[in-house]
């Protein structure tokens, strides 16, 4: 059993990592995952779908060396430090449709030193720079049927910026994701999720969610896919531990008029953490939480503005760092 378990994590964590994630994932998991889980229940189950959460995230110094048009550019070392937060609206609901929104803020410090330039005309200075990007996501969903048999639909517009004044990129995905299986313990649902943002490697990506409690252990397995998969067990009444890996995406917008990038440009990394993690849930709604492991980088590039992922200024090569991360969530709607 527990070899076909890591069969299946190492399967679904390849597909994983092969998706952008600026999009909200509130959208793609319908109330009815399971017939019989509460709404508290399921935002314990999947931390996108608490109300409001603030995170610390800590990393290493990592190499990187990074390309410019095909010519080696430069390398060094990168810093990061993220607080990162968001809120999710309660959904207005009418007859078969939900609508709600999701707010987004990620302050993100960056250092970069030890740089060695390869380019002697396109110089790559040491750095270190302070940085706010907002989202504001507004998601729509739709339960409807097909063929005698349920399915959900979603529509999501995002719009992203560095401030309040403008909108630096707007992101739509839609989706549909069609429930398989509803028991006690299990539920099952596949999809699919189409993206219109230049930034993304792909353009379709599948939705596989997941969820089976093994009744003798305890012990959970979430896949969530394209965000990631986790294996989860209360420890006690409060308390769980669980180890697996999990993805998400970040943009910082930046001004810059020099050899190589000329205007609004933007630094977009796909990341992958991977290690255990422990939450506790107290004061009846709030829940702390507490992980680290390491941090691999899928895609890290640099767009002058009108760029899309295959044509970007700058395909940088970041390598796997340590991460530490603490956050707060409130699970009440």
């Amino acid at each position: 059993m527990m070899k076909i378990k890591i069969i299946l994590l190492s399967l679904i964590l390849s597909c994983s990592i092969q998706a952008q994630n600026m999009i909200s994932m509130s959208s793609l998991h319908p109330a009815a995952d399971t017939t019989s889980a509460s709404k508290k229940e399921l935002a314990i189950r999947y931390p996108s779908l608490r109300q409001f959460n603030v995170a610390v995230n800590s990393f290493g110094y990592s190499d990187f060396t990074s390309k410019l048009d095909d010519a080696n550019f430069a390398s060094g070392k990168i810093k990061t430090e993220r607080i990162s937060s968001f809120y999710n609206t309660p959904a207005f609901k009418w007859k078969s449709n939900s609508l709600s929104a999701t707010i987004n803020y990620t302050y993100t410090s960056t250092e970069l030193k030890d740089i060695t330039n390869e380019l002697p005309e396109k110089q790559l200075m040491s750095l270190t720079s302070d940085k706010s990007t907002i989202d504001v996501a507004l998601n729509y969903s739709r339960s409807d049927s097909i063929f005698n048999h349920p399915i959900i639909y979603s529509l999501v517009v995002r719009g992203i910026s560095d401030n309040l004044n403008s909108i630096r990129r707007f992101n739509f995905n839609g989706s549909f994701s069609l429930p398989l299986k509803r028991t006690a313990n299990t539920s099952f649902s596949v999809g699919l999720l189409v993206l219109i943002d230049p930034s993304s490697p792909v353009p379709v990506e599948p939705i596989i969610n997941y969820y089976h409690k093994f009744t003798s252990s305890g012990l959970e397995l979430i896949v969530d896919i394209p965000t990631g998969i986790n294996l989860k067990k209360q420890i006690a009444k409060n308390a769980w531990v669980m180890i697996g890996s999990n993805q998400s995406s970040y943009s910082i917008f930046y001004d810059k008029h020099n050899a190589y990038l000329d205007g609004k440009i933007s630094y977009n990394t796909i990341e992958l953490k991977s290690g255990p993690a422990f939450e506790y849930l107290f004061a009846k709604n709030i829940m702390l939480s507490v992980s680290g492991g390491v941090n691999s980088f899928f895609s890290s590039r640099i767009f002058n503005d009108g760029e899309n992922y295959n044509d970007a200024s700058i395909i940088g090569d970041n390598k796997t760092v340590p991460y530490v991360n603490f956050s707060l969530s409130l699970l009440s709607f």
